[in-house]
């Protein structure tokens, strides 16, 4: 009878502990699929993971994050946790978007369209699709926040709710955006916002042998491999990898990588023939709710300092650089949200202050 009891006291305790909600390392996560238009008759269901910080998980902000070039939702998850582990950004929910063809997210559903014939504008599309869908769901974010490719995009829908006569404050009741590490659009006149990396044409040669055009699935698309991947984000302008930096084999399980559709690459870069998509100026101005921020990384190797602060200031016109941060440090390279993302929320921080 005795051993019976300290069995039976077991089994309550291992029950107990099932049923504890999970850790402060450990948020509580639900993953969506948001039916999108991409464009007339074409479709995709965009996963977003929806992320509960258990140590704040009611009554703080909602933070939306995409992602940017050949990267997923997944690649948003330790900037997250870091976003959750930091106090001051008052953090209950992150939702992690990926991109169609990225993550766990669809290809295009619709007759002739292949995921490489995706453009900037089907991503802003994406995006703009995704956030009314988490709206019906009742998450209506506070903050916005793009990387890369993925803040080129936020600009992008930006400048097309705006034309419609709205703007991401007022249909979504977005109240700050967070651009890191942003490709440069072009701007009205194209010479106020030149982009080194793509201008000289540097870019594109070095993405070229990357290039896959006979997929049957796929279409025309990017396709890094994972052994490039780690050298090609988390190398800083002395061309060394700096701590944090994922091996290939981490990259792959922790899904984080991607391919990337060729029209969309060459649209970022203004290649082959495409033209950089081009936003006006102050989409980001007072008069548009969302307080801005950009992020800037002294080692990015893709994106110079002064062309983020220009960038800053034709998208807010804001001359004095009030929601401008630069992170200055040796490891402070383009890829920093996923070597060092407690770095980067901190920047945030300075951004909310």
């Amino acid at each position: 009878m005795k051993s019976v009891a300290i069995w039976s006291r077991l089994l309550s305790l291992v029950t107990f502990l099932f049923a504890l909600p999970a850790s402060a390392d450990q948020p509580v996560e639900q993953d969506l699929l948001l039916p999108v238009e991409l464009r007339l008759e074409v479709t995709a269901d965009i996963e977003a993971q929806v992320l509960v910080n258990p140590g704040h998980p009611n009554g703080g902000r909602t933070f939306v994050l995409l992602h940017g070039l050949a990267h997923t939702g997944d690649a948003l998850r330790p900037l997250a946790e870091a976003v959750f582990a930091n106090p001051k950004l008052k953090a209950s929910r992150a939702v992690l978007l990926s991109l169609p063809g990225h993550g766990g997210s669809s290809l295009p559903q619709g007759q002739g369209v292949l995921f490489g014939d995706l453009s900037l504008e089907d991503d802003a599309a994406a995006l703009i699709g995704a956030l009314d869908a988490l709206e019906a769901r009742g998450l209506r974010p506070d903050v916005l926040v793009g990387h890369s490719m993925g803040a080129g995009i936020v600009e992008l829908a930006q400048d097309r709710l705006i034309d419609e006569g709205t703007d991401f404050r007022t249909r979504f009741g977005v109240k700050e955006v967070v651009l890191l590490a942003s490709t440069i659009p072009n701007a009205v006149p194209p010479s106020v916002l030149p982009w080194a990396l793509a201008d000289s044409g540097a870019g594109a040669a070095f993405l070229a042998p990357f290039v896959l055009f006979s997929d049957p699935i796929l279409g025309p698309h990017l396709s890094i491999p994972a052994e490039v991947w780690p050298g090609l984000f988390f190398t800083n302008t002395i061309g060394d990898l700096v701590p944090g930096t994922p091996s290939a084999a981490d990259v792959v399980a922790q899904g984080y990588i991607a391919p990337e559709a060729l029209i969309a690459s060459l649209e970022m870069l203004g290649a082959g023939g495409w033209s950089r998509p081009t936003v006006g100026p102050g989409i980001f101005g007072r008069r548009h709710g969302s307080e801005p921020c950009v992020i800037a990384f002294s080692e990015d190797i893709f994106i110079a300092v002064d062309e983020e602060v220009a960038l800053y200031r034709y998208l807010t016109g804001d001359m004095q650089d009030k929601r401008f941060v630069l992170v200055t440090r040796p490891d402070a390279v383009h890829d920093m949200l996923i070597s060092d993302p407690g770095a980067v929320a901190s920047a945030m921080e300075t951004c909310s202050k």
